[in-house]
């Protein structure tokens, strides 16, 4: 194992430096035989929330307030330096290859608008799986000293040939809660991918436009997990949640764009369990819990 890095921002990271290291980038799809990922730090100074920043992420991901910091809010503000890190020559591996398949989110607490978050996020090692090698991207939020958010971010390296088999849990996920109780459908609706981006900073061409999806392995743009995930949430009610929330997502599917979606969830465990699906209703895009404790 390499030696350990730790890279310190004042500001969030601009992300086209990343990008070029990215595109520039010879590194192999997976890590190689005998070795792994080092532990990569980095730490992100206290930011108070721009009100009118929230305000227009909120409105994307139809957030019915923005005097709270939504859930998955955090991670965006993280982003670039997520990208920082795994574009850095400590990581060995191509960032194009990896596929975001799960995250999971801890709440400690809701963040008012107007509390400066300090962010610190790292990544070591991987896991070996039947589907390809899994990485974890870990994140803290912290108010005050006090950690109130933790993220984790699972990526996966697909092996060349046949994908393998899926853990047992995703399996019983796959076609979400059984016997839902309630269902509802929204639009993700054509430019989706840059108006997000114009809110999130992330400017990855997959979802930008159907074009620049192709090259790819995309037939269209689709839309970015992270506002599926968030407008979920949003549809779920998490911004009135209080206590400790959870929001655990499996990535299944990609969304293309323009799409009309269903939402069905049902009460599970102090929440609800969801899935997130295509207008027939049988294709998946996620899966998820959304669940709190007083």
């Amino acid at each position: 194992m390499g030696a350990s890095v730790t890279l310190e921002f004042a500001t969030s990271p601009g992300i086209w430096l990343s990008y070029s290291r990215v595109v520039a980038s010879r590194k192999p799809a997976t890590v190689r035989d005998g070795e792994t990922v080092p532990r990569i730090e980095a730490t992100l100074a206290a930011t108070q929330p721009d009100p009118a920043h929230v305000a227009r992420y909120a409105a994307i991901c139809e957030v019915p307030r923005a005097d709270v910091v939504p859930i998955a809010y955090p991670h965006m503000l993280a982003s670039g330096m997520h990208l920082a890190m795994l574009s850095s020559p400590a990581f060995p591996i191509s960032v194009l290859g990896l596929v975001h398949v799960r995250n999971l989110i801890v709440r400690e607490r809701a963040q008012d608008a107007g509390e400066a978050m300090a962010l610190r996020s790292w990544i070591e090692g991987h896991r070996d799986t039947d589907r390809g090698q899994e990485f974890d991207l870990e994140t803290e939020g912290s108010v005050d000293g006090t950690v109130i958010w933790r993220e984790t971010c699972t990526f996966l390296a697909r092996r060349r040939g046949k994908p393998g088999a899926r853990p047992a849990a995703e399996k019983e996920r796959e076609n979400g809660p059984k016997g839902a109780v309630a269902s509802t459908s929204f639009a993700a609706p054509a430019g989706l991918g840059r108006r997000y981006a114009s809110v999130s900073g992330d400017y990855n061409p997959i979802h930008l436009a159907d074009l620049a999806a192709r090259p790819f392995g995309f037939r269209k743009a689709i839309a970015h997990g992270m506002w599926s995930l968030a407008r979920c949430a949003a549809e779920l009610g998490e911004i009135d949640m209080g206590g400790r929330t959870t929001l655990d997502v499996v990535f299944k599917l990609p969304v293309y764009l323009p799409a009309w979606v269903i939402l069905e969830s049902r009460p599970y465990e102090g929440g609800v369990a969801f899935v997130l699906k295509d207008s027939a209703g049988t294709k998946p895009y996620l899966t998820g819990e959304l669940r709190t404790a007083a």
